[in-house]
């Protein structure tokens, strides 16, 4: 599985404080108040709050977010693009894919 350059360097040092999944979308919020959706097989996700991201991982549809202790959270999204979005606290777009 390959690095996503692009959203590892947008998400690294970002810790999680929390998750939450409804239908097919998981938010993902951080503790600088940015936010990650993402666009899911409909399968529950979930999170630890306080996992810092080291790095994001991704290939075909399979997303990985890599933490600083060594855990991971792997979702399916819906499709292998379109279907992740980070908006800065101020809902300002940062990545979309």
């Amino acid at each position: 599985m390959t690095f996503n350059h692009k959203l590892t360097a947008l998400l690294n040092g970002r810790s999680i404080s929390g998750t939450a999944s409804l239908n097919a979308t998981t938010t993902i919020g951080f503790a600088d108040g940015s936010r990650m959706t993402v666009r899911t097989t409909g399968e529950a996700n979930s999170g630890s709050a306080g996992g810092i991201v080291q790095g994001v991982r991704q290939e075909g549809r399979e997303l990985n977010l890599d933490f600083a202790d060594g855990g991971t959270l792997t979702m399916q999204t819906e499709a292998a693009t379109a279907s992740v979005i980070v908006r800065s606290d101020a809902g300002a777009m940062e990545y979309a894919d």
